[in-house]
């Protein structure tokens, strides 16, 4: 039984199914992890410009460490395993948003 889909009615399975369960070509997986990772910098730069020019960068790097920490939150709802070496995963996309603003606050100075 899915969390979203307590009468399992819903014949695309669940969104929170593990990864070991999902039949997709490699190919499409890691086209869905990439889309989504550049999906998640643009909405953080997108609020990181609401902040002063001055602390841009500073809120950009905040908000990317925040959403690699959603993300690495989806692997772990997902149940994803840390190493795949077929296709890209949640893991994969949460290392790279903490790695992008880890490198902008050391580059910023902070």
């Amino acid at each position: 039984m899915a969390v979203f889909d307590p009468n399992d009615w819903w014949p695309g399975g669940s969104w929170f199914k593990p990864a070991d369960q999902d039949r997709r070509p490699p190919e499409e997986i890691n086209r869905e992890v990439v889309s989504r990772w550049l999906a998640a910098v643009a909405l953080c730069l997108c609020f990181a410009a609401l902040a002063p020019v001055e602390h841009l960068q500073g809120a950009f790097a905040v908000l990317l460490v925040g959403a690699g920490m959603a993300s690495a939150g989806l692997a772990l709802i997902r149940r994803e395993a840390f190493y795949n070496p077929h296709h890209l995963t949640a893991w994969d996309e949460a290392m790279l948003s903490l790695a992008a603003g880890l490198a902008l606050f050391l580059w910023n100075g902070s």
